[in-house]
């Protein structure tokens, strides 16, 4: 079970209930994109789908934590391509690692680090890494902090994340610019934030925001240009072992050369089950 037990209240996922609300597509506790500094109640599992225009993401993800300090994670996502792209496929294996550093105090965030090992396969990867020489593996460290606030008599987490990546679409398509002159291959690091409002004593309400690194030649670079990445959901928490997610989500502009320039956005949905 999360807790805060520095403030001696039961964190924000749990409620009553002693479940977890949502796990991110890296396979982390955290939200359907950015991870928490607040650790997995764990043993879950999450199946999660996030379609939009001309794409369709499905993954499956694990996550536990041991000893109230390590979390461990994997996640395995499916990428499939219509329009300008259509036939082609992608994934990508994910091992994440957090560590949390302190407890959650009354004026103190806790604190978390994290890395995820990502690691690429399928046709796009493969078409990627021949045509212009984006890395097919990388990993992402990160660092989180976490605080749960009162407002309004609702009790709020706000979450803030720096991270250091080279992946493109996490991952999705690969990581760094490749070999073409002006191309990006070393980290950015990048922000990301969520806030998650407990509006009742089962359901979540939450946003999030994860910026994403540009890593082409040019900044309008057709296959690697990335926007920010958001999301609004809303999670309901069944029973201490099951709980559904929905939310609107926007990828930003996805290979816009094939795919257009418009924003890749759709429904994101999630059946996870703790244990």
């Amino acid at each position: 079970m999360n807790r805060v037990t520095g403030a001696g209240v039961i964190a924000c996922m749990l409620f009553a209930s002693g479940a977890q609300a949502v796990t991110d597509l890296d396979g982390q506790n955290g939200g359907g994109l950015v991870p928490w500094a607040l650790l997995s109640s764990g043993p879950t599992v999450a199946i999660s789908h996030l379609g939009t225009q001309n794409l369709g993401i499905d993954g499956v993800a694990i996550n536990t934590s041991f000893a109230d300090r390590v979390e461990v994670s994997y996640a395995h996502n499916t990428l499939a391509v219509t329009g300008g792209g259509a036939g082609l496929t992608d994934a990508v294996d994910n091992f994440g690692l957090k560590v949390k550093l302190n407890e959650m105090g009354s004026s103190m965030p806790q604190f978390a680090i994290g890395v995820v090992n990502k690691q690429a396969s399928g046709a796009l990867a493969d078409t990627l890494n021949r045509a212009l020489g984006i890395s097919t593996s990388s990993t992402d460290v990160y660092g989180a902090a976490s605080k749960i606030i009162n407002i309004g008599g609702k009790n709020v987490l706000l979450n803030g994340v720096l991270r250091a990546t080279k992946a493109n679409q996490m991952g999705l398509l690969g990581f760094g610019g490749g070999t073409a002159a002006g191309a990006k291959t070393g980290y950015s690091v990048e922000p990301e934030a969520s806030v998650e409002v407990f509006a009742a004593e089962n359901v979540v309400v939450g946003a999030e925001y994860r910026a994403q690194p540009s890593n082409g030649a040019t900044a309008t670079d057709a296959v690697l240009h990335q926007n920010a990445a958001y999301d609004l959901h809303i999670a309901y928490v069944a029973n201490k072992n099951l709980t559904w997610t929905a939310g609107y989500a926007s990828l930003g502009q996805v290979d816009p050369g094939a795919l257009g320039s418009y924003n890749q956005h759709g429904m994101f949905l999630q059946a996870q089950a703790s244990f």
